[in-house]
């Protein structure tokens, strides 16, 4: 059974719990019915969104979403373009901020997170991070599961995968997780179609992350090759990380 409904449905990476700093300033703490969120504000990395412990994003991140986003400008014409998690918003923002001064904006943008109560939490105490995207016309939110969302999905243009390398259903391997959700992704994308997805830190400072990189980075590239085409990874600082984040862009033969 899938746990997309449950408690780690919008992390990233699985990392050990970062809890907010005890400087911070809490706006929020509640459980979504979900998962257990608490958004701070930090002195230098300004509002922070945790669930269950885990650090997401923080408004100071705006490289992030800049780095999920640019791969799709090398797209000659986006028509139908699907982000599956972000609920802060950051990276449909982005991809907003960037497309619509080049003409560039899909007819059809599709965001699928499965956690309403996160969206009106960032919508309201991260708003330098997701600005209006939640209620730009040019966006169509979805709230539900993005893994059965992109099961089902076909003829899209570009596909920005925003949730976690973790496995969702019980006894599930990481292995299988990976291979099946890049499987989904390649089946709903029209030929020519982009992937773009943040896959893992460097563990600059923490030897378990290190240990995690080399175990998910190679599964990524597997599943991506099988695939895919013209895989390119690049390396981006992320503020209140305090860690490199590679992200991964490739184009569907």
């Amino acid at each position: 059974m899938t746990i997309a409904n449950g408690p780690r449905a919008g992390l990233r990476l699985p990392r050990p719990p970062v809890p907010p700093a005890p400087s911070n300033t809490v706006l929020a703490d509640e459980h979504t019915g979900m998962q257990h969120a608490v958004v701070t504000r930090h002195p230098r990395f300004g509002g922070q969104l945790f669930l269950d412990d885990d650090l997401q994003i923080s408004e100071s991140d705006v490289a992030y979403g800049v780095a999920m986003a640019s791969p799709l400008l090398a797209h000659p014409r986006l028509e139908r373009v699907a982000v599956l998690g972000g609920g802060d918003g950051g990276v449909l923002a982005e991809l907003i901020r960037t497309l619509e001064p080049l003409d560039g904006l899909p007819s059809e943008l599709t965001m699928v997170e499965i956690d309403p109560r996160v969206m009106a939490l960032c919508r309201e105490h991260l708003s330098a991070l997701c600005g209006d995207a939640f209620d730009s016309p040019h966006a169509r939110i979805v709230t539900g599961d993005a893994f059965a969302w992109i099961a089902q999905a076909h003829d899209l243009d570009a596909v920005v995968y925003d949730l976690t390398m973790d496995p969702v259903r019980e006894g599930q391997s990481r292995a299988e997780f990976i291979t099946g959700i890049i499987g989904h992704i390649a089946r709903a994308l029209r030929p020519g179609g982009v992937l773009s997805m943040q896959c893992c830190g460097h563990g600059r400072d923490d030897a378990a992350d290190r240990i995690l990189r080399r175990e998910v980075l190679p599964l990524i590239r597997q599943a991506v090759d099988a695939h895919f085409v013209e895989r390119c990874e690049q390396d981006v600082l992320v503020p209140s990380y305090q860690d490199l984040w590679t992200f991964l862009s490739a184009r569907k033969a």
